[in-house]
């Protein structure tokens, strides 16, 4: 039941659609790769597009012949990408990536802005936890004008206390 909360959480906080096709390179013993890259977009309407692993050097060509339009990874599997990207820095014709969603790490400002500057999409740090996903992340459409936050809360309530009094804040 947790799991099928968590992907309804990220369905609506990700503006998750029908069309959507996610490429999924996330391992699948991975919370982030059964809720995030499989759950929410099977029971968003979308579709999924299994790798069987991550393979940055067939990673571009996957998402044009796929028509994949979102995906889900780490801090490194984003830089490895963009590397791949190499000196032009766009990815090929016909990629229709709408946004990159981070995984497994903080994402630095300047490795979301540098993803956001290639891809020409939305991109969204999160954050999550095995025990309890998803926690928090920006919403869609979201201009990567805070650096360092999370977002907003997506799923459980949380609450921050007064370190020396114990008494919840705002």
């Amino acid at each position: 039941e947790c799991l099928l909360v968590g992907a309804a959480c990220i369905i609506q906080s990700w503006g998750l659609r029908g069309d959507d096709v996610c490429l999924n390179v996330m391992p699948l013993f991975h919370v982030g790769g059964i809720v995030r890259n499989l759950l929410a977009p099977i029971l968003s309407g979308g579709s999924v597009v299994c790798a069987g692993g991550f393979d940055p050097c067939l990673f571009w060509q996957c998402c044009v012949e796929r028509g994949v339009t979102w995906y889900y990874a780490g801090p490194t599997m984003h830089q490895l990408l963009l590397q791949e990207l190499g000196d032009e820095g766009t990815p090929p014709p016909g990629c229709r990536i709408r946004a990159v969603f981070n995984a497994s790490g903080g994402l630095s400002h300047a490795l979301a802005t540098n993803l956001r500057r290639s891809l020409g999409c939305c991109v969204l740090p999160s954050y999550g936890m095995t025990e309890c996903m998803p926690i928090s992340t920006p919403p869609i459409g979201y201009a990567l004008d805070r650096p360092g936050t999370s977002g907003v809360l997506c799923g459980p309530k949380a609450r921050v206390y007064d370190p020396v009094g114990g008494r919840p804040l705002g």
